[in-house]
């Protein structure tokens, strides 16, 4: 049996988080904080065997109707090993409080094309933050980043920096990134949330173990491209970002990148997330998106998700939520499919 334990302080938590080899910025205290603002209550559980720990899963409540809710980790939880991911869902079911189901999406990044590996007692799921993704390996530095781009973004990338000054920067830059991000969400008919939101991912983000920034280029002074981007545990993510039409030849989200890259080479991270990419292109609404982040090689890797149903309104409650969700798609851009399906 594993030993349960809440934790109440930012930077205890997020040192074990971080102390473990399977985990996510989306399990560190901060990012708690940010959900707070879209009606998710966290709720931060250590699980030990013996004095060891073995896991920490941030879950999110999500009440859905009177006292029905469900439980869900965030690219979580924070695990010490795979295997182990059934006996940490059972002990989780004393934090159940009449949930429905528990969902679990921990960020370990097989392969894209492997199998999922199925576990007792959980069911393969939808996933609520992306499936898919693509890593990028920091260790090879610079020249063997570039190297394993395709050829056109080798040569946008190197363009980028003699025509873009790409900055690192923080809350100052904000009003620019905002512009940006909410254009091209105009553009591409995506939904997103109140500008307060970012400002909290922006200032929450900046906590024990982790950091929080905007790479923004700029063009004579002109911001053309801005990302938001978190770093936690060894890796770089890249969260939210846009850019203008304009001046398309300097290669400026070329340059947004190269300069988060470049940070975190600096700064000691192991990967760099792209963070969203299709299951597959063909039809996809984001195939233009997935192209691009394709340029920049690296693994393409896949996040399963993992239900663990708690009551016998598990699947009608599931159908329910997937039925909201294709009628919100169908609402924002005419069709009932995800961005990234």
């Amino acid at each position: 049996m594993l030993r349960l334990q809440t934790v109440l302080e930012p930077a205890q938590w997020n040192q074990m988080v971080a102390s473990l080899p399977i985990t996510s910025a989306l399990q560190s205290w901060g990012w708690g904080e940010v959900k707070r603002l879209s009606g998710w209550e966290p709720e931060r559980i250590a699980l030990y065997e013996g004095e060891t720990l073995v896991a920490a899963a941030q879950l999110f409540r999500r009440r859905l109707a009177g006292p029905v809710s469900m439980l869900y980790a965030s690219r979580g939880p924070a695990l010490r090993d795979l295997s182990e991911l059934p006996q940490v869902a059972e002990a989780l079911r004393a934090q159940a409080s009449g949930a429905v189901y528990l969902k679990l999406e921990p960020e370990w990044g097989q392969s894209a094309e492997a199998l999922a590996p199925e576990f007792p007692g959980l069911a393969l799921a939808e996933t609520i933050q992306p499936e898919y993704t693509i890593w990028l390996d920091l260790s090879l530095g610079q020249g063997g980043l570039l190297d394993q781009m395709d050829n056109m973004h080798k040569r946008n990338t190197k363009l980028a920096e003699k025509r873009v000054v790409t900055t690192i920067e923080g809350e100052e830059a904000f009003e620019e990134f905002w512009e940006l991000f909410e254009a091209t969400n105009r553009r591409a008919k995506l939904l997103q949330h109140s500008k307060t939101y970012y400002q909290t991912v922006l200032r929450a983000m900046n906590q024990p173990e982790g950091r929080a920034f905007i790479s923004i280029a700029r063009l004579e002074g002109q911001p053309l491209a801005a990302g938001l981007f978190v770093a936690f545990a060894g890796k770089v993510d890249y969260l939210y970002g846009g850019s203008s039409r304009e001046h398309s030849n300097a290669k400026a989200p070329n340059g947004m990148h190269w300069g988060a890259i470049r940070w975190g080479l600096e700064n000691g991270y192991r990967i760099y997330d792209l963070w969203g990419v299709p299951r597959r292109s063909e039809g996809s609404h984001a195939a233009g998106i997935d192209r691009f982040k394709e340029g920049f090689g690296g693994q393409r890797v896949r996040f399963p998700a993992y239900d663990y149903a708690l009551s016998p309104l598990y699947g009608v409650l599931t159908k329910a939520l997937r039925l909201r969700k294709s009628w919100m798609n169908y609402r924002t851009r005419g069709t009932t499919r995800d961005v990234l399906s």
